[in-house]
């Protein structure tokens, strides 16, 4: 019969025994898949950390690939309740008297009160116009108020007329208001009956009540008149919108454009500061301590070393301005033997100051400036598919095959332990039969005749 109790037949621990000899061939290789997922997770973590400070460099040269960010104009109008303003680049720095006599508003008619805004009002047609512009609305002899003014709203070709219902004391009618304000702006009703007289009635021309009148907003600027459309002047004083909310002649505000200077000086701050946030994250993701001998998880990269060497071949450029080469220490922006940027503040005041275009062309000019190509360098890295999204992909495919060799090794070490096992349960039953045929023949020495027992 088979033993089945492991080590019984020769007295040997089978189970430390191949424990010992599965692990002698498992551990060193577990301990290298660990290492290798150690230093793959550290170069996923890295790339992230990469991507997050290119993001946010990037977000700061979006404040100067736009002109408008590097051409700013403050603009004061005191306490004034009167109007607001912007003002964009071309805007020239002065004061201004600002009086508002009037605001622009919108033409509104309505057509005559009916008791019951529910019943049907008559059958025909309603042609509709504003600023020129014309369409027509078939009413059913079934349409009431609330029909009508459905028909008004959804047509496909409204001009920018607005149909609503007002209820009141009188009782209900059909007001007509045009989406836009000013003399321009007038609407026109034509009430066309096919059967009875009850659009005519109600909306001809002898029927309509004008509740608002189309204006024109008025507005003096250092005593001269300007007349607009709308409650919104532009370019009346040029690079200067104007929003127009209360009317007094009688009040006068002042309004100041001042170049903002600060505001750009920010941006410019910003720039230099991201900057020398990713120079530092790519020296801290690629460095080499001597001491410690550890290479951080990017040492080496291709990708690091060529965004590092783009980045700064970059910076020391010139960018032709108007056929000026200009360059970033031209406007006060220095660079160390680090690497690292500084701001000398009293030479950036001058820049800006001075010779405003040339910061905005170093920066902004379209292709060339410096915060353009820049921006246009980093995308290749940042945007979905990029060349880091790509970097990220191969790193995970590299996991998925260390995951798939585990577990053809952890297979592997499966069939070895078993196979060490038959082997020495086999050596075991053996010795253990060897050890009962000796037993046996001893027994049968022992009983010979003039035998000497053995002990």
């Amino acid at each position: 019969m088979a033993l089945t109790a492991t080590g019984i037949g020769s007295g040997l621990d089978i189970n430390t025994i191949v424990g010992v000899l599965v692990d002698a061939e498992k551990l060193p290789k577990e301990a290298l898949f660990d290492k290798t997922e150690e230093t793959l997770d550290a170069k996923v973590s890295a790339i992230g950390t990469l991507k997050s400070k290119l993001a946010t460099f990037q977000d700061a040269l979006e404040k100067l690939t736009d002109p408008e960010a590097l051409n700013i104009r403050k603009v004061l109008t005191g306490d004034s309740i009167y109007f607001g303003a912007t003002a964009d680049k071309t805007a020239q720095t002065g004061n201004y008297q600002i009086q508002v006599e009037q605001l622009a508003s919108s033409h509104k008619v309505a057509g005559e009160n009916i008791a019951d805004p529910s019943i049907p009002v008559g059958q025909g047609s309603l042609d509709l116009s504003v600023n020129g512009e014309a369409f027509s609305v078939d009413i059913e002899d079934t349409d009431s108020l609330e029909d009508i003014a459905n028909k008004i709203n959804s047509a496909d070709d409204n001009s920018g007329i607005t149909a609503t219902i007002i209820k009141s004391d009188a009782g209900s009618r059909l007001v007509f208001s045009s989406d836009e304000t000013g003399t321009d702006n007038e609407v026109s009703v034509i009430a066309n009956d096919t059967a009875g007289s009850g659009l005519n009635d109600m909306f001809g021309s002898g029927n309509l009540t004008t509740l608002s009148d189309a204006k024109n907003s008025i507005v003096y600027i250092d005593g001269q008149k300007v007349t607009s459309q709308s409650n919104e002047v532009k370019d009346a004083i040029v690079g200067v919108t104007l929003s127009l909310t209360e009317a007094d002649m009688s009040k006068t505000s002042t309004l100041r454009i001042e170049q903002d200077d600060e505001s750009v000086k920010e941006n410019i701050q910003g720039f230099v500061d991201a900057y020398n946030s990713l120079i530092d994250s790519v020296s801290d993701l690629s460095k080499y301590d001597a001491e410690t001998e550890q290479a951080a998880a990017l040492q080496g990269d291709s990708m690091i070393r060529s965004i590092e060497s783009q980045m700064r071949n970059m910076i020391s450029d010139r960018v032709d301005v108007d056929g000026q080469a200009v360059a970033l220490y031209d406007i006060g922006i220095e660079t160390d033997r680090y690497g690292k940027m500084t701001v000398n503040s009293d030479k950036l005041d001058t820049a800006l100051s001075e010779n405003m275009d040339l910061v905005e062309g170093l920066f902004a000019t379209p292709v060339t400036g410096l915060a353009n190509r820049l921006d246009t360098m980093i995308e290749g890295y940042v945007k979905t598919g990029g060349l880091i999204d790509s970097r990220n992909n191969s790193f995970t495919s590299e996991k998925s095959r260390l995951d798939d060799q585990r577990e053809a090794f952890s297979l592997k070490m499966e069939m070895l332990e078993a196979r060490l096992f038959k082997q020495f349960n086999a050596m075991d039953l053996i010795v253990a039969t060897m050890n009962q045929q000796s037993s046996g023949l001893v027994d049968r020495l022992n009983s010979l005749p003039g035998a000497v027992p053995q002990s």
